[in-house]
């Protein structure tokens, strides 16, 4: 066996060999090439017919691979495996290490919260692996900037964490030392990052948590309060440092507690469906968009600004997505059963989208409701193709050969993109209501307008116009092709049962 064994090592396996006649453990081995490597080996007495020991026989297994494998379940344990960095589980256990240290010696110190500003865009624009190459990018600026005793650490996606372990005397002593840091970050990211051999240049929305400011507070406790801040900064625009202060923790407990009830809406009918007409240029109804609301028992009723981007932060907004789905295919089928030849659209959320079982839904929504699927129009957004362009285009074919129908929402604020359009099966493209609040006024919108619906007369879309509000947004419109219309000027949202006796009056009187 290989020197690594110390003299107590053979002196306990030949001892177990005298009496048992038999012994087996982890010994360390060296090959031919003198490549040492670790093996279980079990070693046996081999006796002759009058008992005495003539030879021993060993059976051993090569435990590289073993090893290796744990070696690596144990790095990918405390390691993000796109940067090496600390992982959350690493960075908890080195704050938890701190904050003891800082409580027993009635010192200070911070932890940083570091979330990219637009770093989404970034990633839309140029794909998933430019934007893997560019967090990568960043980790190396950023772990050049910090002191070797700083721990820096990836929680997810673009979003960093720094600990500050050298403790301060006072508080204020531990803020000007995390604020100077803070700014040492901004800086290199606004400076040097470069990938693919491009510069690029970002900036930071940083949380700030000075601590302990109290004997009971934890790990835990200390990285909300960052998270807490870093929200704040982006609130406040980006661009920024932001520290914690204890008013914060009751915004986020509102969140919280939204997040909560919305669930439990979710669950206990609190949904309502709304309709906000679409009219042809005769002012004649042709569809409508289903849009959400919430009837809270207790706030009444909650406008979409205020819940959706919380369901769109997890999976809730799958849940709304599919009740969404299944009140406006039964209303489809309400509709159809009466005679009305109308059209429904409905949001679709990336995340939904995205889902495995999507199609398979849309298909089993449609089959409950008896729904003519040719009245259904997706609305989905210009977001959804970045990433895997392949699985988007089969998953709106295949219901598009069902006879459903997709329309691009806000085109024109996202990432546009002709060669996408191309390949996608849409039908209509959206305009943003952004660009037609100011039109015929402003010059600028009115060439993006113009510039859009020359877009779609070439590629024969359809266009529905959102946001139209007076006669001169109207008649500007009109003057420039064939659009749908949605708007105040022609209508509020309203719930599904007030649309449809408007609807059932305008077909009596007509």
């Amino acid at each position: 066996m290989y020197r690594r064994h110390d003299k107590a090592f053979h002196q306990t396996m030949w001892a177990a060999l005298r009496a048992n006649g038999t012994w087996a453990g982890e010994v360390w081995n060296r090959r031919k090439n003198g490549e040492v490597f670790p093996e279980l080996q079990t070693v046996s007495s081999v006796r002759n017919e009058a008992g005495k020991v003539t030879h021993y026989v060993a059976v051993f297994a090569d435990l590289s691979e073993i090893r290796q494998a744990q070696q690596a379940a144990e790095h990918l344990s405390w390691r993000d495996a796109l940067t090496g960095l600390a992982n959350r589980a690493l960075f908890l256990k080195r704050l938890e290490q701190t904050l003891g240290n800082a409580q027993r010696e009635g010192r200070f110190t911070a932890v940083l919260l570091l979330n990219l500003d637009r770093f989404k865009n970034i990633n839309e624009a140029r794909g998933l692996a430019a934007g893997d190459a560019l967090l990568k990018a960043v980790a190396d600026s950023l772990g050049q900037i910090l002191h070797a005793d700083d721990v820096l650490a990836r929680l997810d996606s673009d979003e960093f964490a720094v600990l500050l372990p050298r403790l301060e005397l006072s508080l204020d002593g531990a803020g000007r030392a995390a604020l100077i840091v803070a700014e040492k970050l901004r800086t290199a990211l606004r400076e040097t990052i470069e990938t693919g051999g491009e510069a690029v240049h970002l900036d930071a929305s940083i949380g700030v948590a000075l601590f302990p400011a109290s004997a009971q507070e934890t790990a835990s406790d200390e990285l909300r309060q960052a998270d807490t801040a870093m929200h704040q900064a982006k609130a406040e625009g980006g661009g920024r440092a932001v520290f914690f202060e204890s008013g914060m923790g009751e915004t986020v407990k509102a969140r919280y507690e939204l997040e909560r009830e919305l669930r439990h809406a979710i669950d206990n009918r609190q949904l309502r469906l709304y309709l906000q007409p679409q009219v042809d240029a005769a002012a004649r109804q042709v569809g409508a968009e289903a849009l959400v609301r919430w009837e809270h028992p207790e706030r009444g009723l909650v406008l979409p600004g205020a819940f959706i981007p919380l369901a769109e932060a997890s999976d809730l907004i799958v849940a709304v997505d599919r009740w969404m789905l299944s009140e406006v295919c039964r209303l489809l089928a309400r509709l159809e059963n009466e005679g009305q030849v109308l059209r429904i659209a409905v949001n679709v959320s990336p995340r939904h989208f995205s889902r495995p079982d999507f199609v398979d839904e849309v298909k089993r929504q449609l089959d409950a409701s008896g729904a003519n699927p040719s009245r259904l129009v997706l609305e989905v957004t210009e977001g959804l193709v970045i990433g895997d362009v392949a699985d988007v285009v089969a998953k709106m074919t295949t219901l598009t050969t069902l006879g459903l129908h997709f329309s691009m929402d806000d085109f024109g604020t996202g990432y546009s993109s002709l060669s996408y359009l191309k390949r996608l099966p849409i039908h209509e493209l959206k305009i943003d209501k952004s660009f037609i609040d100011d039109v015929p006024t402003n010059l600028n919108d009115v060439a993006l307008v113009e510039t859009i619906l020359a877009v779609a007369h070439h590629l024969h879309l359809q266009v529905v116009a959102e946001g139209v509000e007076n006669e001169a947004q109207a008649e500007f419109l009109k003057a420039r092709g064939t659009v749908i219309y949605q708007g105040y000027l022609y209508g509020r949202p309203e719930p599904v049962e007030a649309w449809l006796a408007r609807l059932h009056a305008s077909t009596a009187s007509a």
